[in-house]
């Protein structure tokens, strides 16, 4: 094997791991902008009422 061939291997096993990466990320950023979303920070308190 010369150096080329290590380089295409290599470009190759980067471009695979590269194209299985970015539909997680997008997935799992979609659904950790979904929960901002709708989670929010409009959320009033409660109170917590105490036993007369």
């Amino acid at each position: 094997m010369t150096l080329t061939d290590v380089s295409i291997i290599g470009k190759k096993i980067l471009v695979g791991i590269v194209i299985t990466l970015v539909p997680f990320i997008i997935i799992f950023g979609g659904l950790w902008l979904t929960q901002k979303l709708l989670t929010g920070k409009h959320k009033e308190p409660q109170q917590i009422s105490k036993p007369n």
